[in-house]
């Protein structure tokens, strides 16, 4: 039976962005997977069986731009393809203006996450006008669907998840914490201030660490790096700044609390956060604000919801502490079992693709 041919684009560099790496990981025994994106000057991640074509990021924003819709439309000359699957990138609605009766389909992963309402809300706009002009789109959360205004008759749920990690259960008697992410718009120094007033006073009765891995503005980095010396807390809080996942596997392993602390704003309340699912998928009990999709996520056999305050997440410490014997491995990883890459991508993409195409 012939291979179908499915072109990827997004302008993260292959493997950085983690839904596009595991749709290519599990789809490239049935489709000729073709990728398109920039060269960031980061380490190159390939998958056998997946080609990846990378455009330089060279000039300016207008000019990197220009080059990057030209490579694009090369690539749509050079080669015929099934069906095209599409990030949601500035103007992306201009390929689908100029692609004839090409199948394309619109993927947004993400609303504007701005502290800016008016940017906020531009940048909103921008994702709604773009999506006008595609017939099928899929959407990261149900939610986001109604937060931008999109229309629903267009949209297909294509969630978030991420992998079991084997070999992972440390167990529940310390306190080994573990934040992988963004630092921007996050005011992640509350988790520290509230880790400090746990330590203080319970530090004599339970093995207390922070992991913290991740980058942001120079301002974000100065102030978690400010609160970690100011409160004493460097012997045990440690930020090691941007590491890729292989790098970090074993902090995975070693730890027992994820920490998923974003600000509880409109903005955020609709973004299923990716650590959320990997933390949890690898036996950890996550600490999570309580955004909308948080809460959809988060319950009594996989974690604890917490406010974006640090004196909650103080609290949510505590809660933890006290009901650490409670906390199941087989339960905290079966809790989100229905959101494990291989059945994201088998039952919901693939049959979704193909009904796609079958239809076109």
């Amino acid at each position: 039976m012939t291979k179908k041919k499915l072109l990827l684009i997004s302008p993260s560099q292959f493997g950085y962005l983690t839904d596009y790496y595991f749709y290519c990981k599990y789809l490239k025994d049935e489709y000729v997977i073709t990728f398109l994106c920039f060269d960031e000057g980061l380490e190159k991640i390939s998958i056998s069986g997946v080609t990846v074509k990378y455009l330089p990021v060279d000039g300016n924003r207008i000019l990197r731009y220009v080059l990057w819709l030209k490579f694009i439309f090369k690539e749509f000359r050079q080669r015929d393809y099934d069906i095209i699957f599409l990030y949601s990138f500035k103007f992306c609605s201009l390929l689908k203006i100029f692609s004839g009766s090409r199948l394309l389909v619109l993927d947004i992963r993400t609303g504007s996450v701005k502290e800016n309402y008016l940017v906020n809300t531009i940048q909103n706009w921008r994702l709604r006008f773009e999506s006008y002009f595609f017939n099928h789109i899929t959407i990261i959360s149900k939610g986001l669907i109604n937060h931008l205004k999109i229309n629903s008759s267009k949209c297909h749920w294509l969630p978030l998840g991420a992998e079991i990690l084997k070999d992972s259960n440390c167990g529940y008697n310390k306190l080994k914490l573990l934040y992988v992410g963004t630092l921007n718009h996050r005011r992640l120094q509350e988790t520290v201030i509230g880790f400090s007033m746990f330590y203080e006073e319970y530090g004599d009765e339970i093995e207390c660490s922070y992991n913290i891995f991740g980058f942001g503005s120079e301002k974000e980095e100065r102030l978690l790096q400010d609160a970690i010396k100011e409160l004493n807390l460097s012997k045990i809080v440690h930020f090691h700044g941007r590491k890729n996942l292989t790098e970090i596997l074993d902090y995975y392993r070693e730890s027992n609390i994820g920490v998923c602390y974003i600000p509880i704003t409109p903005y955020f309340d609709f973004q299923p956060p990716t650590k959320t699912f990997e933390y949890i998928l690898a036996g950890m009990v996550c600490i999570g604000t309580a955004t909308v999709e948080n809460s959809n996520l988060i319950n009594d056999e996989n974690g604890i919801l917490c406010r974006d305050t640090s004196e909650s997440f103080y609290e949510a410490l505590q809660e933890y502490h006290q009901k650490r014997h409670l906390f199941k491995y087989d339960s905290v990883v079966s809790s989100l079992e229905d959101y494990r890459w291989d059945k994201i991508v088998n039952g919901n993409f693939k049959p979704y693709l193909n009904r796609l195409m079958d239809n076109a």
